[in-house]
């Protein structure tokens, strides 16, 4: 399992990471975010796979959760630095079934008491902590990006759709 969620998170990463070319054209924060995640995401992935902890198991549910949390809130409400909601597409199914995969993995772990420092304890609360710590990750990550906003202007998508970097703004 250890492998599993090592592996799918990683994936995600990839996807990101093959993704923030695309998104920074659109909007250079998304490009920005989409780059960091997915580096953040391989990067935690090798890390677990050598020390599968408590801190690397909650900070890996916070990651994946966060992204896939801060993916539903953004098919809802308008993206930071963005004007619309986000399509859903085939980059994002893909990299969100690889962090839930990930996270199912993590807490199936968890469950069996094969994470260093972490007592077993249900699924179910497991599960139901890895809900919340995504739930919160995501609903922060959004607030904060939509805070800082009119702080980066250059760094969000212009009015017709095209990076407000290229029209001197």
């Amino acid at each position: 399992m250890k492998v599993v969620a090592s592996i799918a998170i990683a994936i995600a990463g990839y996807i990101h990471i093959y993704l923030a070319p695309q998104h920074y054209a659109h909007a250079p924060a998304h490009g920005i975010l989409f780059a960091v995640a997915g580096l953040a995401e391989i990067a935690w992935a090798v890390g677990f796979l050598r020390w599968p902890s408590r801190p690397f198991y909650y900070a890996g549910l916070a990651m994946a959760g966060g992204l896939v949390a801060l993916w539903v809130v953004t098919r809802y409400l308008p993206a930071p630095f963005g004007h619309e909601v986000g399509a859903i597409d085939a980059g994002g199914i893909a990299s969100k079934l690889g962090e839930m995969v990930g996270i199912l993995a993590l807490v199936a772990l968890a469950t069996q008491g094969r994470i260093l420092g972490l007592a077993k304890q249900s699924f179910g609360r497991l599960l139901a902590t890895a809900v919340l710590l995504g739930a919160a990750a995501g609903v922060v990550t959004y607030g904060v990006s939509r805070a800082v906003e009119p702080l980066f202007p250059f760094l969000a998508e212009a009015e017709n759709g095209e990076p407000a970097h290229e029209h001197g703004e």
